[in-house]
């Protein structure tokens, strides 16, 4: 395991399940990373030097993360794990193909990190392929149309749902806000599950 998604998974825990998290005014919990410790080990300007972004963006708040620790929490880098799929990209689920972040048959559950753009040309190919190859062996000849919208819509009143959606409704969203703002990834396919 990497030491990045250790320390993420003991950031994590240390805020959740051991409860000794600090709480911030938005009601949300982090960890003091000792920043100035970086300038005392590496040498003044080291702190600048080597996190740029984060150091301008803290002095846009008026705090020196070279001289004040950063109040950090982990957040969801990549998913570690995903769906598994053969040599050809294939998931268990005929017709379903993967590639990329969403993939996990090349890594397994800890994916190192700085591949991601390797693993969707490669598989990203591959899956590509494979799905035009199962979509002509599959293919029914017949008019392309729109008329699977048309039933979906029908459903629609006659279920009495109203809705606002104005993008094209080419699969109806079944989720609810309640829902999504739990964050189901970041609980069930992040650092700790």
């Amino acid at each position: 395991r990497e030491p990045r998604d250790i320390e993420s998974s003991c950031f994590i825990r240390e805020c959740t399940e051991i409860g000794k998290g600090v709480p911030t005014p938005t009601g949300k919990v982090g960890i003091w990373l000792d920043s100035p410790m970086i300038d005392i080990l590496m040498g003044e300007g080291a702190v600048k030097r080597e996190f740029p972004g984060k150091f301008i963006l803290f002095k846009r708040y008026g705090i020196d993360i070279s001289k004040e620790p950063m109040l950090v929490y982990p957040t969801l880098h990549y998913q570690n794990g995903g769906l598994e799929y053969n040599s050809q990209c294939e998931t268990t689920l005929p017709g379903f193909f993967a590639a990329g972040e969403v993939s996990g048959g090349v890594h397994g559950e800890n994916r190192l990190m700085g591949n991601s753009l390797l693993d969707v040309t490669v598989f990203g190919r591959i899956a590509g392929v494979s799905a035009s190859l199962y979509a002509k062996e599959k293919a029914k000849e017949g008019k392309l149309n729109l008329d699977h919208v048309r039933r979906y819509h029908k459903e629609l009143e006659e279920a009495a749902i109203i809705t606002d959606r104005v993008a094209p409704m080419l699969l109806p969203d079944y989720s609810n806000p309640k829902v999504r703002e739990r964050q189901l990834t970041v609980h069930y396919v992040g650092t700790i599950r």
